[in-house]
């Protein structure tokens, strides 16, 4: 064994604030892009999309430009997501709530199903449309129970502040779920033309989510969430 008796490397504390607002924020600016191509190609009607139902999500990343602006923005931004999720799933390790490594895991696995979404995208077919509809509902579902768990654990959580943060995000989650549920009773009554809402409902949905990632972001700004790097001391 030998002795090291060189000082530490020097730290340097980098905010998680900025990044995890380009993480939340990221989704929700490329969806209203592609719309946006697609509605100016022709391929979408123009409208307000939440309001009135004209066109899916899938619509607007599936003909002309918009489809590689969704494929090549969504795909990476997933790996991000995964990295968001990661640094929760520590953030909650840190505040000593173990069970925040499912945190982790059930991001990978939404990402993955969004994944799956977005590579089935633009191709036609009963076999793709499948893959689609699992995809998107994989990714809702499990991020779904990730904002919930981890909205949860904040709600538990000391100080006071972060209490209160976890139960405006718990909120949050339950509004969500209430739109989820709204969306399936409409479907399943007979006499409802539910065909004609089910796109606002989708476009209402993924917001929702993505301000939930937003709330989250703005707690770590509070909390003072950083990350350390490791500089090379001079002289190395």
């Amino acid at each position: 064994m030998t002795h090291n008796n060189r000082p530490p490397d020097p730290v340097l504390p980098l905010s998680l604030f900025p990044l995890g607002l380009f993480i939340a924020l990221l989704p929700l600016v490329t969806i209203h892009t592609t719309y946006l191509i697609s509605a100016s190609q022709g391929f979408v009607d123009w409208c307000i999309p939440y309001f009135q139902s004209c066109t899916s999500i899938s619509a607007t990343g599936r003909n002309g430009l918009g489809y590689f602006v969704f494929k090549g923005v969504m795909i990476p931004t997933l790996v991000l997501l995964v990295f968001f999720w990661w640094i929760n799933h520590r953030w909650l390790r840190v505040l000593g709530y173990p069970q925040g490594r499912y945190l982790f895991l059930l991001g990978l696995m939404a990402s993955v199903f969004m994944l799956l979404y977005t590579l089935s995208l633009g191709h036609g077919g009963d076999a793709f449309e499948l893959l689609r509809r699992i995809g998107v509902s994989g990714y809702v579902g499990l991020t779904g129970i990730a904002q919930i768990s981890l909205g949860a654990a904040l709600y538990r959580a000391r100080p006071l502040w972060l209490s209160r943060r976890g139960k405006r995000l718990l909120s949050l989650s339950g509004f969500t779920l209430g739109v989820a549920i709204l969306s399936l009773i409409l479907d399943a009554l007979p006499g409802v033309d539910y065909g004609r809402m089910n796109h606002s409902f989708e476009w209402i949905l993924i917001v929702l989510l993505n301000i939930h990632g937003v709330g989250v972001v703005l707690s770590w700004r509070q909390g003072g969430l950083v990350l350390d790097v490791h500089t090379a001391g001079q002289g190395r």
